[in-house]
């Protein structure tokens, strides 16, 4: 890990890159929306929130949604309405940023990690199962990259062990299992709106619920535990204050440039969709010669383009084509330390060697631009940058 920070000290990450990491899909009416939300008023769930959600129902026919202020809050919510209690454990992957974790630490959980699947960075559905004991509430999954979960039998062993299962689906918009869009298959499902997604509005999330029962106590929790939204359909005079609460809806502003972004969700798929298409084929000859592996995508996903990523043969090979990479003016990136090894993991009791799938994926993967302004081009030149300095070694 300090390798890896001198490098990013020395080099810089994102700036004046050639090729950045990040370019969001922009569009002319987004300013236009604004300027119109600011004229028609800053109300929570307002015109442009109504708007944002008449699209989504689109994408998630089958499930109640509401728009949250980012995908993390969706998580926390999602945690409280499975009630969880003092000594509750819910299981959650290692490999993962530390969203989750914190929701089960302030619903009042115990988080305990599990495994990955090295072929897709999802949640090892056999490791899964060795952790759940008679306190295990709820498993929270991840899709890595927007490439489902192996859904089929990760949700059979939760509804044998009586288990609530929560998606986070953060990188998940525009993806899907058998045909079915990520976050509509658990109980809860999770997707972000954040700078960094495929579809943005600077921050914000979606809370997918699979029961009417979850989505109007969901309803009720994120304006401050109140019956507002009965009141606004004329079923009380006055509302008030009817369990705990928060604030969590979404800004106003964000849904008018959510709205604009998901008018444009097929094309921003399809064209990232052809990126990830183009670095698969440009990366086969590294696959080949051992130098690492291009990330798997099992027949029954459909991804979204979020992520392209290789796992290198050791941290050491990855380390250096990292720093070529960047001193080429091509920003890269790593992705997260194990949770079961941050100072918070260590604090619950964890250690290296708990999680060594995690471990290994942590110090070998790493992260290649993908997004609309990407062009075939680039992904060939910065595929021969890394041939090149493979083949050094």
């Amino acid at each position: 890990m300090k390798q890896d920070f001198r490098v990013r000290q020395v080099l810089g990450e994102g700036g004046n890159m050639k090729i950045p990491f990040y370019a969001r899909y922009r569009l002319g009416e987004e300013k236009e929306a604004v300027v119109s939300c600011l004229d028609k008023g800053l109300d929570t769930d307002g015109e442009f929130s109504k708007r944002a959600m008449e699209q989504l129902r689109k994408e998630y026919p089958d499930s109640f949604g509401m728009l949250t202020s980012s995908c993390s809050v969706a998580l926390e919510t999602a945690l409280i309405l499975c009630g969880l209690e003092h000594g509750d454990e819910v299981i959650v992957p290692s490999y993962n940023f530390p969203s989750a974790a914190n929701g089960v630490l302030r619903a009042g959980g115990t988080p305990v990690f599990c495994d990955i699947d090295p072929k897709t960075q999802n949640i090892s559905v056999s490791d899964m199962a060795l952790k759940i004991n008679g306190r295990t509430k709820a498993v929270v999954l991840v899709h890595y990259a927007g490439v489902a979960c192996s859904m089929e039998p990760l949700l059979a062993v939760a509804k044998e062990a009586g288990l609530k299962v929560i998606e986070d689906g953060a990188q998940g918009i525009g993806a899907f299992y058998h045909g079915v869009p990520l976050g509509a298959m658990g109980d809860f499902g999770c997707v972000s709106f954040h700078y960094t997604k495929n579809i943005s509005c600077g921050e914000g999330g979606l809370l997918l619920c699979r029961s009417e029962e979850d989505y109007k106590r969901g309803r009720c929790y994120r304006v401050h535990g109140t019956n507002r939204d009965a009141f606004f359909q004329g079923e009380c005079d006055r509302y008030t204050w009817v369990c705990p609460g928060s604030s969590t809806a979404m800004s106003e502003l964000c849904a008018a440039l959510l709205s604009s972004q998901l008018s444009c969700l097929e094309e921003i798929t399809r064209i990232r969709k052809e990126r990830l298409e183009d670095y698969l084929a440009a990366f086969w000859k590294v696959e080949r010669e051992g130098y690492a592996k291009r990330m798997g995508i099992p027949e029954y996903a459909s991804p979204n383009g979020h992520i392209f990523y290789l796992r290198f043969a050791n941290g050491i090979l990855r380390q250096r084509i990292q720093a070529l990479l960047l001193e080429k003016g091509v920003d890269v990136k790593t992705h997260y330390v194990p949770l079961h090894l941050s100072p918070v993991g260590r604090k619950l009791g964890y250690g290296a060697g708990d999680c060594p799938e995690s471990e290994a994926c942590g110090e070998t993967l790493l992260r290649f631009p993908i997004h609309t302004k990407l062009t075939v081009d680039q992904v060939w030149e910065i595929a021969k940058i890394v041939e090149k300095g493979c083949a050094v070694s």
